[in-house]
């Protein structure tokens, strides 16, 4: 009877491992699927990262181009203020000119009245007098 008992317990008991066994199976088949399809997940992401990366970098490649044609025509802005002081300075320097010039048109138009007799028909008036005429 005992010995009955104890080969009941040991098939009882190689059932259950033998059912632990395929249980153990099947939850490992399974996590390896889910291993597998991670794996896929991460390999899809991977491919869908490096488009978009490839993406981005064809996007800045072409926002420079953009850019750079743009810039071609525009001056930097250091040389720009440069140019401008300097147009500034020639400008002075005519006004300058010019005012000097005058003067000296004066001073040519009252030595030539003092030298000269009062006759003088070819002076055209408002023409800047003789030294003007012989320049222009």
């Amino acid at each position: 009877m005992y010995e009955r008992s104890i080969k009941k317990l040991h098939q009882e008991i190689e059932l259950a491992k033998v059912d632990e066994e395929q249980r153990q199976r099947s939850i490992v088949k399974a996590l390896e699927q889910e291993v597998e399809t991670q794996r896929s997940m991460i390999r899809h992401q991977d491919k869908r990262c490096k488009m978009l990366e490839l993406e981005m970098e064809e996007k800045i490649t072409r926002t420079k181009l953009i850019y750079e044609e743009k810039m071609r025509g525009v001056m930097p802005l250091s040389v720009r203020e440069e140019l401008e002081e300097t147009i500034a300075a020639l400008k002075a320097q005519s006004t300058i000119l010019e005012q000097k010039a005058s003067i000296l048109q004066i001073e040519l138009d009252n030595r030539t009245k003092r030298n000269t007799p009062s006759r003088t028909p070819n002076k055209t008036p408002g023409r800047g007098g003789p030294f003007l005429k012989a320049r222009g």
